[in-house]
């Protein structure tokens, strides 16, 4: 059955009290019927067929039929939405195991690739003292992580003179200004060399090389990245990864909304009156501020019976 029918059906169903045997012939139709998952979630049926489960009329001989029949039909359509669930899961996992993958053939090309280069730019630099005896061995690891990722980001294995001297200038205005920043302190020596992990750990993670080239070109100051700060040295790709993470989340709390409303219509909690069915299944879906901030927001409603929908400013 396609959207069309189903939405049909639904109709008549919703108004099950004009034509009880009808409503039965229906259910049992829904029941025998081949269903696709994207007809009956647009259709809304299955909110239908549910009210007809909870439905409570003494009068009517036909009630307890409809319910019994309502009750198959449920369970075939919740077997339905488990069904395009568990395939959804899994397309997500293939996609996220080939997104794995991608990113270490990257990370492996990229680290088989290129080593770091057995480049000395601080032999026979002299440091200002006082000083501690290891910076000269802290300030070439930092040059050589530094010219690999030039070399990453160029895709060459080999630099001119001038951009030799460019790095050198960098590492030393970042190694200094680490330094001179934990000079003071009380355990300055432990403090300083937590700093310099820090900033190794910021250029090895720069896997292109994009920021180190920032700082190369002092796009990005040298100064300002020994301060340290990760969001500064948060790349494009990291970037549009974590806005994805975030809207991910959004998206699960919206779903987790609407979950709540369908698990408080099943436990019996009562909405507001349809003016359409006459039955209290209207509930609030959606609240946006479509006006001035100083306006009351637009609130949004949906009959979880007829499907109606309708708003108030």
């Amino acid at each position: 059955m396609d959207y069309q029918e189903l939405y049909e059906l639904r109709k008549k169903i919703v108004d099950w009290k004009k034509n009880p045997k009808e409503t039965i012939n229906i259910l049992k139709q829904l029941e025998q019927a081949s269903l696709e998952f994207e007809a009956v979630n647009k259709s809304k049926i299955q909110k239908s067929t549910h009210t007809l489960t909870t439905i409570d009329d003494k009068s009517e001989p036909l009630i307890t039929t409809i319910k019994i029949q309502a009750s198959k039909v449920q369970d075939k359509l919740k077997k339905l939405c488990q069904n395009k669930q568990n395939e959804i899961n899994v397309i997500q996992k293939n996609q996220e195991e080939k997104t794995e993958e991608i990113k270490v053939q990257k990370q492996n090309s990229i680290q088989s690739s290129r080593s770091l280069p057995d480049i000395d730019l601080f032999y026979n630099y002299r440091v200002p003292q006082p000083s501690y005896v290891d910076r000269i061995k802290y300030l070439t690891v930092l040059s050589k992580l530094f010219i690999l990722k030039i070399q990453t980001f160029k895709n060459q294995d080999d630099l001119s003179d001038s951009d030799y001297q460019i790095i050198k200038d960098c590492v030393e205005k970042m190694e200094n200004g680490i330094y001179y920043k934990r000079n003071t302190e009380n355990s300055a020596r432990k403090a300083y060399e937590q700093d310099l992990k820090i900033l190794a750990g910021f250029l090895k993670k720069d896997k292109y090389g994009q920021l180190t080239y920032r700082i190369f070109t002092k796009i990005f100051d040298p100064i300002v990245a020994a301060q340290l700060k990760a969001g500064d040295w948060v790349d494009d790709e990291t970037k549009q990864e974590q806005s994805r993470i975030i809207r991910e989340k959004m998206e699960a709390e919206q779903i987790g909304f609407y979950k709540d409303l369908s698990k408080r219509e099943m436990e019996g909690v009562e909405g507001k009156m349809c003016k359409g069915c006459g039955q209290k299944k209207v509930y609030l879906v959606d609240e946006k501020q479509t006006r001035a901030s100083d306006e009351p927001t637009t609130k949004f409603f949906e009959c979880y019976n007829c499907g109606d929908k309708f708003r108030i400013c």
